[in-house]
């Protein structure tokens, strides 16, 4: 089994970053209609509810998505996330 997302994730990472590096994990891991899918929901959920949505979060997982497509490691994926 895999670990949960925020066991992967660096801590202590701006929103932005970790949203980045969450879609590119999905898209490298699974697929990356997943990986939107997945974005998308989140924000659904805030939006529904006593969360915050943002659209610059959407934005933050297409370049989550993109820098799984150019990286060949997940240490790549998250340096390309981190810049």
């Amino acid at each position: 089994m895999h670990a949960a997302m925020s066991e992967r994730l660096p801590s202590n990472i701006p929103d932005a970053q970790a949203h980045c590096i969450a879609s590119g994990l999905i898209a490298r891991y699974c697929s990356v209609t997943e990986a939107t899918m997945a974005g998308w929901g989140k924000e659904l959920k805030d939006l529904l509810g006593p969360g915050d949505a943002e659209w610059r979060d959407l934005v933050s997982d297409r370049q989550g998505i993109a820098c799984a497509h150019v990286s060949s490691t997940d240490g790549e994926l998250m340096s390309c996330c981190l810049r």
